[in-house]
């Protein structure tokens, strides 16, 4: 669709990248991306297409959208998420009635063992701040605090704040809504090469295989 149409999808996007930046220049902040938006933020300009396309979750670069199906499921306060509204500059009738936000997960904790966790940290600092931050590269597997104890049934994860978990109960209870668009996987399935993948469907824990000849 992207590639027949230049309009779809989010149009100001150099906009609300500087936007993006000058939050993380003022505050300081290592992990911008939880900070809550200020009022004044510029809205993000979404063109979706007439037909053909109108899940309930759907990312664009780093953005995220939910409908508002999603969010009567979701129902999470806003210490946790952030709901801005968009500028919708092109949708047929079933795009309209998703009633679509712009979603971004506040929440953020410690969430993974580095020391178990298949990945290569690397140390660097922070040219704005000065602060020393770790970035994971190179990431085969997460591992999971031992007793890990999730504050909010959605949060960002501090090591790696661009992914993110969600508690079981959560997963269920969005699928169960019939929400699309969006797929739970298990936390410590392998990122690459062969693997048995794990996730959550309404009704339990299914597999798919990756990788194989059949």
């Amino acid at each position: 669709m992207l590639l027949r149409d230049a309009k779809l999808g989010v149009q100001n996007d150099p906009e609300m990248m500087h936007a993006e930046d000058l939050l993380r220049d003022t505050t300081g902040s290592l992990n911008s991306i939880v900070l809550p938006w200020p009022d004044g933020y510029p809205l993000a300009r979404l063109g979706l297409p007439s037909k053909g396309f109108a899940p309930d979750y759907f990312e664009f670069g780093s953005y995220h959208f939910c409908s508002c199906r999603l969010r009567d499921a979701m129902a999470l306060p806003d210490d946790v998420v952030q709901y801005i509204p968009i500028e919708l500059t092109s949708g047929g009738e079933a795009v309209r009635v998703q009633d679509y936000r712009l979603l971004r997960v506040v929440a953020m904790q410690p969430a993974l063992d580095l020391d178990r966790s298949e990945c290569k940290v690397v140390e660097l600092i922070n040219q704005v701040t000065g602060q020393p931050f770790k970035v994971l590269r190179s990431i085969d597997r997460f591992a999971l605090l031992d007793g890990l104890a999730p504050r909010t049934e959605v949060f960002r994860i501090e090591e790696i704040c661009t992914s993110i978990l969600v508690v079981d109960a959560f997963a269920e209870r969005v699928l169960r809504a019939g929400c699309t668009g969006m797929e739970f996987k298990a936390a410590d399935n392998m990122q690459s090469g062969k693997r048995v993948e794990r996730y959550r469907t309404a009704d339990g824990i299914a597999e798919r295989r990756i990788g194989y000849l059949r």
